[in-house]
């Protein structure tokens, strides 16, 4: 049984909110988050009984703009963190940023209070898609942003970017990849947009104002990242994420590889596993911020076989895929050899005696593919 987790540290504020975006954020009404770090600090103190036996290898603080806090509450958080768990070493502690100086006037701030990893939303190197996207930013000025950035201290820094919008051609896509041949990039994220209903962008879809791209463009773009970001030296670990040797996220393989976390912040989510015992127990905190001080969340014991599922949608996310040898000694399954005669022959997936993985065609249409995975699960009892 793994004996690590991460924290997930959420502030649900932004200066403006992207038009793409449903995540749980709000538009920032005030510069004074000493009201929310409190609470941040009381959940904290409330939960670390329960992850006091594991090593804490990634702290994440995520959003909305957590780099609306400034780095004296950063460093409050993390100094109760330092109080509460047992911190590897080798801790990732990481941030997301926009790449606005108005957000990020001195970037050696955040290095100063400890933070060794950024992600950086750039989403984009183009003018009209960023314009499109809602973002502050102009293709020069995130030059300009990345530029300081690589002189903070922090040499871990990953890229966001989003591609296939509003009908975007291969050549628009590839043309801001080749931006990447100038910068010492460790690693990159690239998501294909797609439009949730609760989201502006819906109703423009819904007026024909955005088209998603064919899925014919997609699988073009999805292989021209590949072959540009391979070039580079960046290999793709998990279906939207792209690193150089030992670069690896290390709070996102948490999820992916199934592990416990601690989420705390307004509609954070948390995961507490103890396979010794047979538990495995998630939670997530109301999502408001009356609500989040004054309220518990939702609890959920979910049991071993639905373990076994979520280690199947998150694992198979990433290049390796999963070991069924190790799941099977969980609790003992089978997968349906008819089912997965099917993926094998349709070149979806491959599966070996203790190890099932996604082929390249899996990894393009990876939700599909899971889904079917998962349904062929057949556990067996005596």
């Amino acid at each position: 049984m793994s004996n690590k987790f991460g924290i997930y540290i959420h502030i649900p504020f932004c200066t403006t909110i992207c038009p793409f975006c449903n995540f749980n954020v709000y538009k920032a009404q005030t510069e004074d988050y000493n009201d929310l770090v409190a609470l941040l600090l009381s959940e904290l103190q409330e939960n670390y009984k329960m992850f006091s036996e594991k090593k804490l290898v990634s702290i994440h603080f995520g959003g909305g703009t957590p780099s609306l806090l400034s780095p004296k509450l950063i460093n409050k958080i993390l100094e109760q963190i330092n109080k509460l768990f047992f911190i590897s070493p080798q801790c990732e502690i990481a941030i997301e940023i926009n790449p606005y100086d108005s957000e990020v006037d001195n970037p050696k701030n955040l290095y100063e209070v400890g933070i060794n990893r950024l992600s950086i939303g750039i989403q984009s190197f183009n003018d009209n898609k960023l314009k499109l996207l809602g973002r502050k930013s102009t293709k020069q000025s995130n030059i300009d942003f990345i530029n300081k950035i690589s002189n903070c201290g922090i040499t871990n820094f990953n890229l966001d970017f989003i591609f296939g919008v509003n009908q975007e051609s291969l050549d628009e896509w590839e043309d801001e990849l080749n931006y990447l041949e100038e910068i010492d990039i460790k690693h990159v994220s690239t998501y294909c947009l797609t439009i949730e209903e609760s989201t502006p962008f819906w109703k423009l879809h819904e007026r024909g104002e955005i088209i998603k791209v064919s899925e014919d463009i997609f699988l073009d773009m999805a292989s021209l990242t590949k072959r540009k970001l391979n070039n580079l030296g960046l290999k793709q670990y998990e279906v939207s994420n792209f690193s150089k040797p030992s670069y690896e996220s290390i709070h996102n393989l948490l999820y992916w590889n199934c592990d416990s976390y601690l989420g705390v912040g307004p509609g954070a989510h948390s995961s507490l596993i103890d396979l010794e015992q047979g538990k495995y127990c998630r939670w997530e905190n109301k999502k408001t911020i009356y609500d989040y001080g004054s309220s518990e969340g939702i609890k959920y014991d979910l049991g071993l076989e639905q373990y076994i599922k979520d280690a199947f949608m998150m694992g198979l996310r990433l290049k390796k895929g999963i070991s069924l040898s190790y799941l099977k000694s969980i609790l003992p399954f089978e997968l349906n050899e008819l089912k997965i005669g099917k993926l094998i022959e349709e070149n979806v997936v491959i599966s070996g005696q203790n190890i099932i993985s996604l082929t390249e065609k899996g990894f393009n249409i990876s939700d599909n593919a899971i889904y079917e995975l998962i349904e062929s699960i057949e556990f067996k009892y005596d």
